[in-house]
C-alpha cells in the first residue's frame, strides 16, 4: 500500500567532515550519520567490528550476582535447570547457557516450554516437580520476568532462580537471586535479545577466552535476528562476526540445516528467510527437544531424525498457516477491518501456535499493528505484531483491565482475552491507537529515505562503498533513495528500467505496470548485480508537478580530497 516518503534531514557540513576523517564517500558518511553514527571512532567501530569491542559484560544489572552463583553451584555439584522459551531466541539462549555452564564443570540439563500444552513461561506443573527434585538452581531464559508468584513458590523451597530475559517487566516483576534484564537496573544492554544476554553472559564465564566465546556468535547471530533486535551497537558486532560462522558452522546439526535449507549467503535476509522458519516451527507446535538438541555444537545418533522431524514440522506449520491466513483475509474483507488502526482477527478453530506468524503477515501487508487470537468456548489466545514506532505493549497496558494475561515487547506480544470482552477490547485498543496514530502521524504508513538523489548520483563506485555498511536489517535498514521525475520500463513483472533522459538503470522486485511516456518518482535500494548497477524497488507513484528551483537532493555532496 501507498506511504508517506519523508527524507532524512541532509548535513552536508557534518557529513563531508566525518567523509574526510574516514575516506569515504560524503554520501555514505551522510548514511552513517542517518543512523546515528556522529564521529569517526564510533563510525571506526561501526565499520570494523571485532570480539575486542565487546563491552563489560559486568556492566548488566545482575550479571556479577549471576557469575557467582553459576560458579558456587559447579563448585559444589548442584545439579542445574535451564528452562527457555520454545521460539529461535529462546533455543539459541539456552543452548549458548548450557554449553557455557558444561564449560564451567556444572552439572546442567536443560528444558524447553511446550506453549500448546503450558502456555507462555514457566509452567506452575514445572514448579511442583522441583519442589521434590534435587535441583538448587533454575535458570529462566527467554521469560520469567513477570513470574513472581512463582519465582517466589521457588524460593520458599530453597530454589534459587536466575532470569535472563528481555520482555519488559509489569508493575510486579520477578524478584530472583539474580536478573538480568535490560529493562531492570540501569538499561545496559538495552535492545538486545535473550540470545544476545546468553551471549554475554557466555562472555563473563568464558573471560578472555576469545576463541570459545566465538564459538557461540552463530547461535547469537541467529537468535538477533530471529527476534528482529536492532542491528546497532553490539548486536551489530554479533551479527557482523557471527554470519560467516552460520554458514561455515561447526554444528554438525546447524551445517545440515543450512544444507538443507539451502543457506549459503552469510545475509541477514537469506537467514531470516530460510532458516529462522525452520527452527520455529516446532515451538508452534509445541514439542522442540529435536530442534534444540539440533542446535547443540556435539550432537548425538538421533541427528537425522531430529533434522526429519524439524522438516516435518515447518511442512505442518506452511500447511495450517496457508489455511488460518485465508480464514483471516475472508474476515478481513468482510469486516472493512483497513479502517481501524489496529486489526484484531480472531476464529474459534484456529491454532495457537501459528498466531505471531499470522499477524505479522497482516501487519506488513496493511501497513497497521495486527492482533490475531485463537478462540475457544470462554477465551481468546494469540499474539501481536506491530509497525513503525507504535508501542503495542503500551498500548496492550492501557486495556490490561480487559485481558487475562499479556507480556512482550513494542514490536510484538502475546495476550489472552475472556470472549466477552473481545469486542471491548479491540474497541478501547483504537481508541487508544487512534490518539497516537493522530498525534504523531508519523507512526502510521511512513516510509523513511536516506537520501535523494539525481539518477547520475548513483554511481557503482559509491554504491559499493554502501555495502560497508552491510549487515542490514532492523535498526540499519538497506540505503535508500528518492529519484525523482524519472521515465520506467518494464520489462517482466519482476524486471524493469529506469531513466532521466541520460542515464538508464535496471530496477528489480515488483515492477508496477506504468504508462512508459509518463513521469514517476520512485523509491530505491541502489545495490551491484555481477558488478553492475541495479535498484530494488522499494515504491513508485506518478510525479506531481515540478516543485520550485530548490536544491534538496544530495547534490550538495562532493567527495572528500583524497
Amino acid at each position: 500500500m501507498s506511504s508517506v516518503w519523508r527524507v532524512h534531514p541532509q548535513d552536508p557540513h557534518r557529513a563531508r567532515t566525518l567523509a574526510g576523517s574516514l575516506g569515504l564517500h560524503p554520501l555514505t558518511a551522510q548514511l552513517l550519520l542517518n543512523r546515528g553514527v556522529a564521529d569517526s571512532a564510533e563510525a571506526g567501530r561501526f565499520l570494523r567490528p571485532s570480539l575486542g569491542q565487546l563491552g563489560d559484560p559486568f556492566a548488566l544489572f545482575g550479571m556479577a550476582q549471576a557469575v557467582a552463583r553459576f560458579k558456587r553451584a559447579a563448585a559444589e555439584c548442584q545439579p542445574i535447570l535451564i528452562f527457555s522459551d520454545s521460539d529461535t531466541d529462546g533455543l539459541t539462549a539456552s543452548v549458548i547457557l548450557y554449553e557455557a555452564l558444561r564449560d564451567l564443570g556444572a552439572s546442567v540439563r536443560a528444558r524447553q516450554s511446550n506453549r500448546i500444552t503450558d502456555g507462555y513461561g514457566l509452567p506452575r506443573a514445572l514448579v511442583e516437580q522441583l519442589a521434590h527434585a534435587s535441583t538448587r538452581l533454575v535458570v529462566l531464559v527467554d521469560c520469567g520476568t513477570n513470574q513472581p508468584e512463582d519465582v517466589r513458590l521457588l524460593y520458599a523451597r530453597g530454589i534459587d532462580v536466575i532470569i535472563i530475559d528481555h520482555h519488559v517487566p509489569l508493575e510486579r516483576s520477578a524478584e530472583p537471586h539474580a536478573l538480568i534484564n535490560p529493562y531492570c537496573g540501569g538499561g545496559a544492554g538495552r535492545g538486545m535479545c535473550s540470545a544476545g544476554l546468553a551471549f554475554k553472559m557466555a562472555q563473563a564465564l568464558a573471560g578472555t577466552d576469545d576463541e570459545r566465546l566465538a564459538g557461540w556468535l552463530d547461535l547469537a547471530a541467529i537468535g538477533t535476528l530471529a527476534d528482529c533486535a536492532p542491528l546497532v551497537g553490539e548486536n551489530r558486532l554479533i551479527v557482523s562476526l557471527g554470519l560467516e560462522q552460520v554458514v561455515h558452522t561447526r554444528r554438525p546439526g546447524l551445517r545440515r540445516l543450512c544444507e538443507v535449507v539451502g543457506l549459503s549467503r552469510a545475509e541477514p535476509d537469506a537467514v531470516i528467510k530460510k532458516l529462522v522458519p525452520k527452527l520455529n516451527a516446532s515451538g508452534r507446535l509445541g514439542e522442540v527437544s529435536a530442534v534444540w538438541r539440533v542446535l547443540l555444537e556435539v550432537c548425538d545418533e538421533r541427528l537425522e531424525e531430529d533434522l526429519a522431524a524439524v522438516g516435518a514440522a515447518h511442512d505442518t506449520t506452511r500447511r495450517l498457516h496457508r489455511q488460518i491466513l485465508t480464514q483471516a483475509q475472508e474476515q478481513v474483507s468482510r469486516l472493512h477491518f483497513r479502517d481501524q488502526y489496529v486489526m484484531v482477527v480472531s476464529r474459534a478453530g484456529w491454532h495457537r501456535g501459528l498466531m505471531g506468524p499470522l499477524a505479522a503477515h497482516l501487519s506488513r501487508r496493511y501497513g497497521r499493528p495486527a492482533i490475531a487470537l485463537a478462540m475457544d468456548d470462554e477465551q481468546g489466545t494469540g499474539s501481536g505484531r506491530s509497525v513503525g514506532l507504535f508501542n503495542l505493549f503500551e498500548a496492550l497496558r492501557d486495556c490490561q483491565d480487559l485481558l487475562v494475561r499479556f507480556g512482550g515487547h513494542a514490536q510484538a506480544c502475546g495476550l489472552t482475552v475472556h470472549r466477552k470482552d473481545l469486542e471491548r477490547f479491540r474497541e478501547l485498543l483504537n481508541q487508544r491507537a487512534r490518539v497516537v496514530f493522530q498525534e504523531r502521524e508519523t507512526l502510521f504508513n511512513t516510509r523513511t529515505v536516506d537520501l535523494e538523489l539525481s539518477l547520475g548520483e548513483v554511481q557503482a563506485v559509491w554504491v559499493s562503498e554502501v555495502a560497508r555498511l552491510s549487515p542490514f536489517g532492523q535498526g540499519n535498514p538497506r540505503p535508500t533513495v528518492l529519484l525523482r521525475r524519472v521515465s520506467m520500463r518494464g520489462l517482466s513483472a519482476r524486471t524493469g528500467t529506469v531513466s532521466d533522459g541520460t542515464v538508464r538503470v535496471a530496477v528489480r522486485g515488483r515492477v508496477p505496470v506504468v504508462d512508459p511516456e509518463g513521469v514517476y518518482d520512485v523509491v530505491a535500494s541502489p545495490a551491484l548485480a555481477s558488478g553492475a548497477l541495479a535498484l530494488t524497488l522499494g515504491e513508485a507513484r506518478v510525479s506531481e508537478a515540478p516543485p520550485a528551483p530548490v536544491r534538496t537532493s544530495g547534490t550538495t555532496y562532493r567527495r572528500a580530497p583524497a
